[in-house]
């Protein structure tokens, strides 16, 4: 089956979880925040953990919103979020992220937007904005770039 990954939001994902192919050497950005700011970069950081094992479906399932995971799929001529996602990992460059800024949204406090730092080998990094919501006191991604 061939995987497609046009939509930017993807590319963003896979920009970013490209962390699967070697180690990393990013520390805990979730250290200057705190409360909600410190949940945001604490999904953020889990997110990377988990394209680092290369694990799609916990991705999938844990760390971005069920319509993230829905698009992705219809994205990819119907597979699994899960099967898309670690193919889209197994075929990327190692990168670390570092969350920069949280932003809780004043008007929502069950949205939020973090602003990841993501370098790759030697480039110089690159800022990817990353969209949250906050579900059953969890967050999760709902979308990238």
């Amino acid at each position: 089956m061939r995987l497609l990954f046009s939509a930017a939001a993807l590319v963003a994902l896979l920009a970013v979880s490209g962390c699967a192919q070697g180690g990393t050497k990013s520390t805990s950005s979730s250290e200057n925040y705190s409360g909600d700011e410190k949940l945001v970069a604490n999904t953020i950081e889990d997110f990377q953990a988990n394209a680092t094992a290369q694990d799609g479906a916990k991705i999938c399932s844990t760390q971005i919103t069920a319509q993230l995971a829905k698009q992705i799929s219809a994205k990819n001529s119907g597979a699994s979020c899960a099967t898309a996602v670690t193919a889209g990992m197994k075929a990327t460059d190692e990168a670390d992220l570092t969350v920069t800024d949280v932003t809780i949204d004043p008007k929502d406090d069950n949205k939020a937007t973090a602003t990841v730092s993501a370098k790759t080998g030697e480039k110089s990094s690159q800022k990817y904005s990353f969209t949250l919501e906050r579900a059953d006191k969890r967050w999760q991604i709902s979308s990238f770039g």
